[in-house]
């Protein structure tokens, strides 16, 4: 239960205490936002940036610097913040390209998925030039793996494209550099509403934004009410009509199979053993890397229950 004082504009020390608790979660995350973005993703609702900017400079708790904003004592996520804002700013568009074009890709190759929503470094404005690009999806019914095996083999042909381009230890993959990630994968039965129901799930909500299936999208926010307590703007934000995405031929085969619930069971069955071992061979390449093993966990805590092997 959120304290009664993020509802209450007049409570006492209401805005320090809604930005305290949101820099809490983004700090989790590993960032320091700008005075703007925590502005608009704080908890309890939005807030006006000048104003919320008085209240923060004179809070000994916090620290304001060049435009950014940390608890104290996590103030060094500053300066790593400001270059990745640096970065975002000259590389964010064309990465916003790729996220696009991979998400009409896979919609095309994979017409189960219902929604492809960008999310981590790249939806929040921190994108860097050794980071992938991350994705959560929302799928039909008993599609889960098949959904996400066909997003790692669409994944591929940006890993050729990319094929020089060299991630970060924590990021890096053999042979070719993974351009894209899926993190989630909910199935629609998931989301009706999601077990979960805290402040960083709402978070995650907020942060995705849609690139392909925004109304289903919508839905999903629409079934689950709670994320209001929270972060009441998340149900604010508008995403233009799109047009239908006609199915290639791999779509069309995808959805042959999904008219037929002995091929699709077979073809879930399949598609989760074989992701599984793709999967299990990245993790075991990073096991001597102990940032990346230490990466990997963190997501695994902070996905959990939805992280893609957890059920």
């Amino acid at each position: 239960m959120l304290d009664p004082s993020f509802h209450d504009p007049h409570a006492p020390g209401s805005l320090v205490v809604r930005a305290g608790e949101t820099l809490k979660i983004m700090h989790r995350w590993g960032y320091a936002p700008r005075i703007e973005a925590l502005s608009a993703q704080l908890l309890g609702g939005p807030t006006n940036a000048e104003n919320l900017n008085r209240e923060l400079e004179a809070h000994p708790d916090l620290v304001v610097q060049d435009g950014f904003v940390s608890l104290r004592g996590q103030a060094d996520l500053i300066s790593r913040s400001r270059k990745r804002v640096k970065t975002h700013e000259k590389l964010g568009v064309e990465a916003l390209v790729v996220a696009r074009t991979f998400a009409r890709d896979l919609a095309r190759s994979c017409p189960v998925v219902n929604c492809i929503a960008l999310s981590g470094s790249l939806a929040s404005g921190g994108y860097g030039p050794q980071d992938d690009i991350d994705f959560d999806l929302i799928v039909q019914v008993g599609t889960k793996y098949l959904s996400y095996l066909i997003a790692l083999l669409v994944g591929l042909k940006y890993s050729w494209k990319y094929r020089r381009r060299r991630l970060d230890e924590v990021h890096s993959t053999p042979l070719f550099p993974k351009i894209t990630c899926v993190n989630v994968v909910w199935p629609e039965d998931q989301s009706q509403p999601f077990v979960r129901q805290d402040e960083h799930m709402a978070f995650e909500l907020l942060r995705c934004e849609p690139l392909s299936g925004a109304q289903a999208f919508r839905s999903v926010l629409d079934r689950n009410p709670w994320i209001g307590q929270y972060f009441p703007q998340a149900y604010n934000r508008e995403w233009p009509i799109e047009l239908p995405i006609p199915p290639n031929f791999l779509g069309r085969i995808i959805a042959g199979i999904h008219r037929n619930s002995r091929m699709e069971r077979l073809a879930e069955a399949s598609s989760r053993t074989i992701a599984w071992i793709l999967y299990r061979y990245v993790q075991r390449s990073r096991r001597r890397n102990s940032e990346a093993v230490a990466h990997v966990e963190f997501l695994r805590r902070a996905k959990f229950p939805y992280e893609v092997f957890q059920d």
